[in-house]
């Protein structure tokens, strides 16, 4: 009969491995299945100090993007549980945080049912998850959103897919309509020459356009175009140069980028063709918007569009001065 002997220190140091085998499986397990702001079947992806939760019960969004606890996407308390039904089918407000949406806004089809309906969430990987709209009975469509979030970094991985399950040819874009914290400073490298005389536009109501607005709020500085606060009407589009990136300080002290990739061999939708757009509703939310081209989508065929986004720690300025090459030097330095 052979007998095992052990010692306090061999006990000692398997003890040790256990706790260094549970701490690692612990530090793995990235992603759960979370109740947050009153919904049920939340995905929670978690990784160092950034927290990312993704909505599925009413539009598929991301309702939270935070470091260290601060949230710098736009929140709304009073829509906390919210869910859609037969006899309140919209929200009544703007439905906060990170939204999407496909257009162009002017002939796509009705999205109601992917902006403020039921999507299904999974999670995919140990930093990965998954949310799947229903169909559109009448087009067909039905769209994808996979996340991942970066084991290091604060990089979060978003593509948006259109599936066309249906039988007709469809035209559409991706709109990544995200509302970030009111009363921060956009700021986003433009091209050199530009159809638009000031670098953007303004609308001032649903069907006029400004093509060559002027605004105390919105500055061009060598290469950027810098939204500094409030404009006179809230809708503006522009066009974001190949970088592809359009940055925004939260009063937070937090900097949101967004990264994409600009499309100049494509066609762009909207009636302007930009490939952004910002809403800047005064103090209460800031929406940031890439916009992408018009892809035409046979049966049985998918297109996609894909976004980086980063969270760094960035004083906001109390002047609400921004130095472009600061943040454009910042902005590169994200991986």
């Amino acid at each position: 009969m052979t007998h095992l002997h052990l010692n306090s220190t061999t006990i000692a140091g398997n003890i040790i491995i256990l706790l260094l085998t549970i701490s690692f499986a612990q530090a793995q397990n990235n992603v759960s299945f979370v109740s947050a702001y009153r919904f049920d079947s939340c995905i929670a992806l978690r990784s160092n100090n950034i927290e990312v939760i993704l909505e599925p019960n009413s539009g598929g969004r991301v309702i939270r993007y935070a470091l260290n606890s601060v949230n710098v996407l736009y929140e709304d308390t009073t829509q906390n549980g919210w869910i859609s039904t037969a006899s309140m089918p919209r929200s009544k407000g703007h439905l906060a945080g990170g939204r999407f949406d496909i257009g162009p806004s002017r002939t796509k089809p009705n999205t109601d049912l992917f902006f403020f309906g039921k999507w299904k969430a999974e999670i995919t990987s140990q930093s990965s998850a998954k949310l799947t709209s229903q169909t559109d009975s009448i087009t067909g469509i039905f769209l994808i959103r996979e996340f991942e979030l970066d084991k290091r970094t604060s990089k979060l991985h978003f593509r948006q897919i259109i599936v066309n399950s249906g039988r007709i040819l469809l035209y559409a874009s991706f709109w990544s309509r995200t509302f970030a914290t009111g009363n921060g400073i956009c700021i986003m490298p433009v091209p050199e020459t530009s159809r638009f005389p000031n670098k953007y536009i303004m609308f001032m109501n649903r069907d006029t356009i400004n093509m060559s607005p002027s605004d105390s709020n919105i500055l061009q500085k060598d290469d950027y175009l810098i939204i500094k606060g409030p404009p006179q009407k809230p809708k503006l589009e522009m066009d974001v140069s190949d970088a592809g990136w359009i940055a925004y300080a939260a009063t937070a002290n937090l900097l949101f980028v967004k990264k994409f990739k600009v499309y100049n061999n494509k066609r762009y939708g909207e009636v302007s063709a930009a490939n952004t757009s910002v809403w800047y509703n005064g103090i209460q939310m800031t929406e940031i918007e890439p916009i992408g081209p018009l892809e035409v989508i046979m049966p049985g065929k998918t297109k996609s569009f894909t976004e980086e986004w980063f969270l760094v720690s960035y004083p906001f300025p109390s002047d609400r001065k921004i130095k472009p090459l600061q943040i454009q030097h910042l902005v590169e330095n994200l991986k």
